[in-house]
């Protein structure tokens, strides 16, 4: 099988109490992790950190893949960076504007059209032993999103209207599913800006959740992701 990757990146974090260089060294183990991995792969990084990196840094990350997407000036992005300052929602949005403008890129420029399977691994943390590319090659995989089991959500359900929650640092769909995707992130996106414009909250580990189908999607026991959060270092792995 041949696999698609996507490598997302902010190594000018707004939140972090890692320096750009120790991001990027961070992100450069993710993407030699996915090397190893997911075999026969293309692999492609995109950057969301204001303001872009430049320099040996980017060199760095552009050499390590096979394309590179600055999204450093993107307009959407900018906004959440200087119009938004709580934290959660700037992670969470931007993810999602970068997400679903990735992956219209990857349709209308034909990207991953070779590919049977498209991965997304956040920048930063690496997979490992745990993670096992056969897991995702067999039938019950097939014309599905895969992503980790169901979690408790730590948030009171008043506050962001779901109780379940994914893990999502890695997860994937079935080629097939990328319109589907594309479609299903933009109700995501609206229903973000919904929950917050009425001031409560959502993040997308409980927003997949809620508007994965369960009839197109499997629950695996580890998604094999290791590394350390951004605010404040806890090591955590799924």
């Amino acid at each position: 099988m041949k696999y698609g990757v996507l490598v997302t990146s902010a190594a000018n974090a707004k939140f972090s109490i890692y320096s750009p260089e120790q991001r990027v060294e961070q992100t450069l183990v993710t993407i030699e992790s996915v090397r190893k991995y997911i075999p026969n792969s293309t692999v492609i990084l995109t950057d969301c950190g204001i303001p872009g990196i430049e320099g040996d840094l980017k060199d760095k990350l552009i050499n390590s893949v096979d394309k590179f997407v600055d999204l450093s000036k993107d307009t959407n992005v900018n906004w959440i960076a200087n119009n938004i300052t709580h934290q959660d929602t700037v992670k969470n949005l931007t993810e999602l504007v970068v997400v679903g403008k990735f992956f219209k890129l990857v349709r209308d420029k034909k990207l991953f059209d070779d590919c049977d399977r498209i991965f997304k691994v956040s920048g930063r943390y690496f997979l490992n032993d745990k993670f096992d590319i056969t897991r995702y090659e067999q039938d019950d995989a097939k014309g599905k999103y895969v992503v980790s089991k169901k979690m408790m959500s730590q948030f009171p359900i008043e506050y962001v209207g779901q109780s379940l929650q994914y893990m999502l640092r890695v997860y994937s769909f079935d080629r097939v599913l990328l319109d589907d995707f594309i479609e299903r992130v933009s109700i995501m996106t609206k229903h973000m800006q919904e929950q917050c414009n009425a001031g409560k909250y959502i993040d997308i580990e409980h927003l997949f959740c809620k508007f994965l189908p369960k009839e197109l999607t499997l629950e695996i026991a580890r998604t094999g992701v290791a590394g350390n959060v951004a605010p404040n270092g806890t090591f955590i792995e799924n």
